[in-house]
């Protein structure tokens, strides 16, 4: 006997009609400033020549597509699922996540080199004109950090796009202290040590984001998911004699599902038994996509089913 729970494609829908309503205006307010001061910041850098504003133009720049591609991946899993998308759409949220982290490892190994090549003959860059665009784009960059912090947890979509948005703080905090050290002291070399700063920085910020994406992706147990402790939450259950194939994984950000094998008594009234594993696994474990198979003592006996047909009779038998 399979048994799905019933109430799993209603309660995911709201759950994630709940994060559209409360991430899509956030979410948009920082794509906008973001797009606007990339412009501002990329033509800054390349008039006094500065490599650290060039390169937070560039996160910029990546900041403006991940907040994109989050808008996007939102709005996609407020479509129903159908036949050939039996789970919706939910997944892509995730897909866009590790692109998002992919995307600034590339970057940062771009910087890095672009940094290396010129640290040993920096050029001329003006400190000033520096210090102020990076000012501005600090200012733009906690903007978006302060309105998507709240909605930051809800999804490891709108997470990549935060820090993405705290990554570019970084980089604006080094190009500020880059135009300072070159203002003050001449130091020009601070220009491209700063900018492989934030690179490593970038790299160390998303490396969790990226694991956590590729391991949903792989159906890995969700991290908060203890499996030994689910299966001796199902084993000590009255009418109960063992489970096996616990599989636990993640449909999507805080969307968890759960599939297993129980073999139970004879005597026990089967249906009661499914209701009281789902609301066991949903109370303690928030697991509410669950699809429980009841086995009797004898499920894989052939001798106590009697639809199985009997084996062939051997020649001279």
């Amino acid at each position: 006997m399979s048994s799905p729970h019933t109430h799993s494609q209603p309660h995911i829908q709201s759950a994630h009609n709940h994060r559209f309503d409360r991430s899509w205006r956030p979410l948009t307010l920082a794509f906008a400033t973001q797009l606007i001061f990339f412009v501002v910041e990329l033509v800054g850098g390349l008039l006094i020549n500065s490599l650290v504003l060039i390169a937070d133009a560039g996160h910029m720049l990546s900041d403006v597509a991940a907040l994109g591609l989050s808008l996007l991946a939102l709005y996609y899993t407020q479509k129903p699922h159908t036949a050939q998308k039996t789970y919706g759409y939910h997944r892509l949220e995730i897909l866009v996540a590790l692109v998002n982290g992919l995307v600034l490892w590339g970057m940062s190994g771009y910087i890095l080199y672009e940094a290396y090549s010129r640290f040993s003959q920096p050029p001329a860059v003006a400190s000033l004109p520096l210090m102020i665009i990076a000012g501005l784009g600090l200012m733009v960059n906690l903007f978006g950090v302060v309105i998507l912090h709240p909605t930051k947890d809800q999804s490891i979509n709108v997470r990549s796009a935060f820090l993405h948005l705290l990554a570019d703080s970084l980089g604006s905090v080094a190009a500020l202290a880059a135009g300072l050290a070159i203002y003050l002291r001449g130091w020009d070399w601070f220009d491209p040590l700063a900018a492989a700063a934030v690179a490593v920085l970038i790299v160390i910020g998303s490396w969790q984001l990226v694991w956590e994406a590729a391991d949903i992706l792989m159906e890995g147990t969700p991290r908060h998911i203890d499996l030994a402790e689910v299966a001796r939450a199902l084993e000590a259950w009255p009418g109960v004699d063992e489970i096996h194939d616990l599989h636990v994984w993640s449909i999507s950000s805080g969307l968890f599902a759960m599939s297993v094998h129980v073999v139970v008594e004879n005597f026990r009234d089967r249906d009661c038994l499914t209701e009281e594993l789902e609301e066991l696994l949903f109370q303690r474990f928030g697991l509410e996509h669950t699809t429980i198979q009841l086995e009797g003592e004898n499920y894989h006996n052939p001798r106590y089913c009697s639809l199985t047909p009997p084996p062939p009779e051997t020649a001279g038998g």
